[in-house]
């Protein structure tokens, strides 16, 4: 799991700032996309509006932080004006994310973008990922890299012919791109193109159903740069999404989900997206209501931890108070069991506690180990006290101190 944590914000300070806003429910976001993704028309209504205005999923995958809301834009982003996404549809599928990330959002269809929501623009298309961070034009031009320098311009400029069709594509690609995607070149469908926006747009998707490489790779939009004074409930997010596989998306997405909760009082569902692991099968798009670290009533659920409270706590080894989370789990906290159980509790405590400055006067650095250690010797215990003042350890480390480890138990086994 990548570093989640809780913002001090409480629900009732929240209600004062901004009204509680309920989105589509879960269940019909679920309905939506997979609507989305089935619909393969080639335009939205007219030859001068592309697919993407109304049809397929749009969305980003990102990597939870402290630092950052997954939804900013991110430095590289804000540099070159440019912001990756991909684009999958029923006869534009991909069985992987960039980097084999698990989570991230979903943006509405521009044309389904509700009221009082942000939209947005999409500046080109790669029928696979097309390396545009060193590239030109907010990533949709050229090679800016090392080398080779200047290559991979723009599909229309090409030389010494234009490319102009998904089989153009997809010949250039075999004689001279090869898995190099600083060669490759992006289609653009600007908005002022028009008719041509969707000719090629349309080429795009057809140069990656005739490309095998592609199916293995996922492909490119690159959208406009919102500014990052875009208040957070305006973003036009459809839907924070996980990958069941790899694993460790979930906890990702509930946290992003909550975050978000709490910043805008905008509910977002957590979508469980499936990727296709073969071409002949599909993408799906389900709700699961374990899946929602909030509820679309706005609350907060709360499944392995049934309560936590700090208490000072007089501590032997070093002779005075310290610091002690008393935490209580509920009958399925108790049941958890193996790595992805206890990340799932501890995950659970993050979210409440990481914020909260007992948790914070040692960075919290051992509070996993003795979570996972009491599970390990203690589980019977009917409270598990979990102090941060105690450093990180091995699991061998842990145990032997019988969860209590403290520093000088560290400096003596390196003595």
């Amino acid at each position: 799991m990548k570093k989640p944590q809780l913002w001090a914000v409480s629900l009732v300070a929240l209600a004062m700032q901004a009204p509680y806003v309920l989105a589509a429910s879960c269940a019909d976001t679920a309905k939506a996309l997979t609507a989305q993704y089935n619909d393969t028309r080639d335009n939205c209504g007219k030859n001068t509006s592309p697919a993407f205005l109304c049809n397929g999923v749009i969305f980003r995958a990102t990597v939870p932080s402290d630092d950052y809301s997954s939804w900013d834009p991110s430095p590289n982003s804000v540099k070159s004006g440019g912001t990756s996404f991909s684009y999958l549809r029923k006869d534009a599928k991909f069985s992987r994310l960039v980097r084999y990330e698990n989570n991230g959002y979903i943006l509405f269809p521009v044309q389904n973008v509700p009221p009082g929501k942000s939209t947005y623009n999409v500046l080109c298309a790669f029928p696979m990922d097309g390396g545009t961070d060193a590239r030109e034009d907010k990533g949709c031009g050229a090679w800016t890299g090392s080398k080779p320098s200047g290559q991979g311009a723009p599909c229309y400029s090409q030389q010494p012919n234009r490319i102009t069709t998904g089989q153009e594509w997809a010949d250039h690609y075999k004689a001279f791109v090869n898995g190099d995607n600083r060669r490759e070149c992006g289609f653009d469908v600007r908005d002022n193109l028009n008719s041509y926006a969707v000719d090629n747009f349309n080429a795009s998707l057809s140069a990656q159903r005739r490309t095998p490489e592609a199916f293995r790779k996922q492909n490119e939009l690159r959208l406009d740069t919102w500014k990052s004074t875009t208040p957070a409930g305006e973003l036009p997010i459809q839907a924070f999404f996980y990958l069941p596989e790899p694993t460790g998306g979930r906890d990702d997405a509930q946290f992003d989900q909550q975050r978000y909760y709490e910043k805008t009082g905008v509910w977002v569902p957590v979508i469980a997206m499936t990727l296709p692991s073969r071409l002949s099968d599909d993408a799906t798009f389900k709700c699961n209501a374990d899946d929602q670290a909030v509820a679309e009533s706005g609350k907060p659920i709360d499944r392995y931890v049934k309560s936590a409270t700090w208490v000072p706590r007089f501590d032997p080894g070093t002779g005075q108070n310290e610091w002690s989370l008393s935490v209580v789990l509920t009958d399925l906290g108790r049941k958890q069991s193996g790595s992805a159980g206890s990340d799932a509790v501890y995950a659970e405590l993050v979210r409440k506690y990481k914020n909260d400055y007992q948790w914070k006067q040692n960075g919290g650095v051992g509070m996993r180990r003795q979570l996972v250690c009491h599970f390990v010797i203690a589980r019977g215990k009917d409270e598990f006290n979990l102090e941060p003042f105690r450093p990180d350890a091995t699991e061998a480390e842990a145990e032997r101190a019988g969860c209590n480890v403290l520093p000088s138990d560290l400096t003596a086994a390196t003595q």
